[in-house]
């Protein structure tokens, strides 16, 4: 499903890894809700010291991740079942034929590419992504039922338009379409 995104840190890689973004840049969740995240595992703390008084910061990804849970919560989804899908994202799957699986590479090629990738959870755990072709067909065979599906495309470019990085993230976007052409 995923293409290579360069090792090297290329200018979006770059730019979506860097830790801008405070608590109060996301209108979409509380301080509170990010504390008790971080508590009970769904986030990871930086912090050194969680009562030090610092104040969380967040890259692209982590903000987008915080967006995918409210989105979970908001159909009851357990923690338990946010935990595997964190665990799914952020854990890279050891296999020797091919690159390992990497959500920020993912999202990476969502941007470049304006490619549809839906995340799934299935109600018997099961935890996909599926570009758009995958998805359908999954739905009309019906081995997808009873699922939360979330367009993290959709979610991706909210969270770019909401933290102001659409333009620089289209700027990025076409010097790679025109290093492609060259």
């Amino acid at each position: 499903m995923c293409n290579h995104i360069s090792k090297g840190k290329n200018p979006l890689q770059k730019l979506l890894s860097e830790k801008l973004f405070r608590s109060e840049h996301l209108s979409f969740v509380t301080n509170r809700q990010v504390h008790h995240w971080k508590a009970i595992g769904l986030l990871n703390d930086y912090r050194k010291y969680a009562a030090s008084g610092m104040k969380s910061s967040f890259n692209f990804y982590e903000v987008l991740w915080n967006r995918i849970i409210t989105e979970m919560r908001s159909f009851t989804i357990s923690n338990l079942q946010i935990k595997e899908v964190k665990r799914f994202l952020f854990t890279p799957e050891k296999d020797v034929i091919k690159e390992p699986f990497s959500f920020s590479n993912v999202i990476q090629e969502i941007i470049l590419g304006d490619r549809i990738i839906f995340l799934t959870l299935k109600q018997d755990k099961l935890i996909k992504m599926l570009d758009k072709e995958e998805y359908a067909a999954g739905i009309d065979n019906g081995k997808i039922n009873n699922h939360f599906a979330v367009r993290l495309d959709l979610l991706i470019w909210e969270m770019l338009t909401l933290l102001d990085l659409k333009s620089k993230a289209q700027e990025i976007i076409q010097h790679h379409k025109n290093m492609e052409n060259k």
